[in-house]
């Protein structure tokens, strides 16, 4: 498909009509290939493979969609109101429990423990 951006004719590709979800312990992240998915520092590192893969179906935006979108960045307008989308926040419980399954529960409970011991007993 060739694609009109300024003076310039370059060509497009599609993209699928699918999203692919990896989710670990709570945390999502999004990916538009299968590949880039699996091979993902969530998928890999974070959770030595226990993640999950699922693949969302998307719909695709039509032509006379792109085509206003573009009039619309061209001219200043918007047509909707982009404070009404907002950003995910993690909160600080996801991280702890992210950072209690790093570490285990038991060297957690022995330190927890000994600083228990060492307040009770100064």
């Amino acid at each position: 498909m060739i694609v009109k951006v300024g003076h310039h004719l370059l060509e497009a590709y599609p993209v699928e009509n699918y999203v692919y979800e990896v989710s670990y312990c709570g945390r999502k992240e999004f990916y538009q290939d299968a590949w880039d998915a699996a091979h993902s520092t969530l998928y890999t590192k974070d959770s030595s493979y226990n993640a999950t893969i699922t693949k969302i179906p998307v719909r695709p935006i039509s032509e006379k969609r792109i085509e206003r979108r573009l009039l619309y960045q061209k001219w200043g307008v918007e047509d909707w109101n982009p404070s009404t989308v907002k950003e995910l926040k993690q909160s600080k419980l996801y991280l702890f429990r992210l950072n209690l399954r790093k570490i285990g529960l038991i060297p957690l409970l022995i330190i927890l423990y000994v600083a228990i011991g060492l307040a009770i007993f100064k």
